[in-house]
């Protein structure tokens, strides 16, 4: 099934990709001013990135009261966990509004997290960050698993099909697809930079909002369509 993208697809995509290809570009021709200006804690690209974490939030809350009764309990409690994960995604990329409110750190935050903040994937244990262990290697791992094993499953096997739809998993579209390989391959096998984690954050938020507002499978969102209550 070949979907047609629509104009707030394109709209969003064109201005990732603008940010993006900047960010790539300075990462390089000047590291100084990617790194303290453009990838700063509390920058632009950091409020953007809750503006996309947020907005994935508002779409999985709103699809969760407007389906509740409708769709089957594993459904609802995958709709119900990523709504909390992307409210904390969001809350813990701005450390809760600790800089924001001038809040000091408690003396066990700034002990073992590597900012010193209140968060938890900054926090180091056995002197790794959990950021690079879970919210880095873990994701990866899983996003892989879901483009190249859970995609292609749900699109050939019917067995597959009617267990995601079950517990209510977006399928990316092939334009989706293609931007989370492009950014795994551009920042982490292109980009020297340190803090190139920054941008991975900000392009993925936004390509993980038009997967979920735009899934492969969108019918299973519609309230007007009868959904499995099992």
């Amino acid at each position: 099934m070949i979907k047609v993208m629509g104009r707030v697809e394109i709209g969003v995509l064109l201005v990732v990709a603008v940010l993006f290809g900047t960010g790539v570009y300075f990462s390089f021709a000047d590291h100084a001013f990617y790194r303290e200006k453009y990838v700063v804690e509390d920058g632009f690209i950091e409020w953007l990135t809750v503006v996309g974490l947020l907005a994935s939030m508002v779409v999985c809350g709103s699809r969760f009261v407007k389906l509740k009764g409708k769709r089957s309990l594993p459904f609802m409690m995958v709709t119900g966990l990523l709504t909390f994960f992307f409210l904390f995604g969001a809350g813990e990329e701005i450390s809760w509004g600790q800089r924001l409110f001038d809040v000091e750190s408690s003396e066990f935050f700034k002990a073992n997290n590597a900012q010193s903040e209140t968060n938890l994937h900054n926090m180091v244990v056995g002197g790794k960050k959990i950021n690079k262990m879970i919210f880095g290697t873990g994701f990866a791992l899983i996003l892989l698993s879901y483009l190249f094993v859970v995609t292609p499953l749900y699109r050939k096997n019917e067995k597959a099909r009617r267990f995601f739809e079950n517990f209510g998993v977006p399928i990316p579209q092939n334009y989706h697809i293609a931007a989370y390989f492009i950014l795994l391959v551009v920042v982490e096998g292109m980009m020297e930079s340190p803090k190139r984690g920054e941008l991975t954050e900000f392009v993925g938020s936004f390509i993980v909002f038009l997967n979920l507002l735009f899934p492969y499978n969108k019918e299973i969102y519609d309230a007007k369509v009868e959904g499995s209550l099992a």
